[in-house]
């Protein structure tokens, strides 16, 4: 044992007897940083109160385990460090995460945490990318003057529904390396609604079309919507979007308006206009407004008393795991468990239907925090469902087919000069062989620039 190792080992033995035991146990994926302007500042108070110094205690505990765990971390005792990052979360639990401090120690532990997890699996991290600059101008003041005017209402609404989930977006994009600030592209897309569905059958808080989540590994079945999840659906999100921050050669707003109106019609804007100024080229009108939109959702969003909007309630999305033995009956499940059905499907948004077939490899299923243990004992002795019938599997798969067939109406693309087949198949999700098939060409080097292509 080298000098370095012996001064780590001894200041984790020093560390674990000088601070006391913490009760109840870290929460796991649905912890987060600290994005919005709620979450950085509390109440004035007029002096110190026994509060404070309890909340002093538990920042200093976390302080400490946080030290410690980098340094047991850089030593490579990663199943130390991770203890240590357990203790530090748990003595921050009982911590209201607007109190000065709270937020930012609980997400630089987490940062340990991710950085441990990934060194434990072989992995890499991702290199964080550069965060997303504030722009004002007038394009943004317009954006902000309707949010606080005739479009208050709405974003308050928004606003509400972001105080489980803020958090919980924050840390995903953060393990994936993009700026958590990005959280706040979801008030423009899909105000926070985790069911939310657009016209162009876009679906979840990240509004993913069918071909891109599939591109970007989000299950959709019959029974199963990753869409509509928001932890898998935000590193989807992550992903593609630094996808598009590396297309464009680190420029957010060119990478943002990308995410809206695809990669191929911005990239011809540039080549078309001579110009990689978002701010100076002639886009769609949703794509001219949709950079905007999102810079006065995060104005506001960071600074909601400066704009006279309610902060939410603090309410994060924690929750317990538990395995489902047989098939899911979620109706079921609450009877057995006394767990309300609303509070089931809020916690489980990717289940499409409330029953669904039992998987090869078990199903596991989101149940309120802290209560993992009853009801995984209630499910193991009172829960008997019956299998699906076959009239529910068919109309299930039904209901499915028609899904994709109503997101596949219509779906053309006019072929722009320089474009190839393989271009065109990758911005849809699909092949080559499909679009050769499909649009009955003899090879995929015989489309021309004016022709319109057969996308499903």
């Amino acid at each position: 044992m080298n000098q370095r190792t012996s001064h780590v080992v001894l200041l984790a033995v020093i560390l674990a007897a000088a601070i006391p035991s913490i009760p109840g146990s870290a929460r796991g994926a649905s912890l987060g940083p600290d994005l919005p302007g709620w979450m950085l500042a509390g109440p004035a108070s007029a002096g110190p109160t026994p509060e404070d110094g309890a909340i002093h205690d538990a920042l200093t505990r976390a302080n400490a385990q946080l030290a410690l765990a980098r340094e047991l971390t850089q030593s490579g005792h990663i199943p130390e460090a991770l203890a240590a990052v357990r203790l530090g979360i748990a003595s921050l639990d009982s911590l209201p995460p607007a109190r000065p401090g709270v937020a930012t120690v609980r997400g630089d532990l987490e940062k340990v945490r991710d950085e441990c997890t990934r060194l434990d699996d072989g992995e890499e991290p991702p290199p964080s990318l550069e965060p997303v600059a504030f722009e004002r101008n007038a394009r943004v003041d317009k954006w902000i003057t309707y949010y606080t005017g005739r479009g208050r209402e709405r974003f308050q609404m928004w606003i509400d529904r972001s105080g489980p989930y803020m958090e919980l977006l924050t840390r995903n994009l953060r393990s994936e390396g993009v700026p958590e600030e990005l959280a706040n592209l979801v008030f423009v897309e899909s105000g926070f609604n985790m069911n939310a569905k657009s016209r162009a059958r876009a679906v979840g808080p990240w509004q993913f079309i069918r071909g891109t989540a599939k591109i970007f590994g989000l299950e959709m079945t019959p029974y199963k919507d990753e869409r509509r999840d928001p932890e898998a659906s935000t590193r989807a999100a992550a992903r593609y979007l630094r996808k598009l921050y590396t297309l464009f050669d680190g420029s957010w707003p060119l990478a943002l308006a990308a995410y809206n109106s695809g990669e191929g019609r911005v990239l011809r804007a540039i080549k078309r206009q001579k110009t990689n100024d978002f701010w100076r080229l002639k886009l769609p009108r949703e794509t001219r407004d949709y950079v905007p939109q999102f810079l006065a959702a995060m104005e506001i969003a960071s600074h909601p008393e400066r704009y006279d909007f309610r902060p939410p309630e603090h309410s994060m999305w924690t929750y317990d795991v538990v395995s489902v033995p047989g098939p899911v009956d979620l109706k079921l499940i609450a009877k057995v468990t006394e767990v309300p059905l609303d509070e089931l499907q809020r916690l489980n948004p990717a289940l499409v239907r409330h029953r669904a077939p039992a998987p090869k490899d078990g199903a596991s299923l989101r149940v309120p925090h802290g209560s993992g243990e009853d009801v995984q004992a209630a499910l193991d002795t009172s829960y008997d469902p019956k299998p699906l019938t076959k009239k529910e599997l068919r109309q299930a798969t039904r209901a499915h087919r028609l899904e994709i067939r109503a997101s596949r109406r219509g779906r053309t693309h006019l072929v722009r000069r320089g474009e190839t087949l393989s271009h065109i198949a990758r911005r849809y999700g699909v092949s080559v062989s499909s679009l050769v098939k499909r649009n009955k060409l003899k090879h995929a080097g015989s489309i021309r620039a004016g022709q319109r292509l057969r996308i499903r």
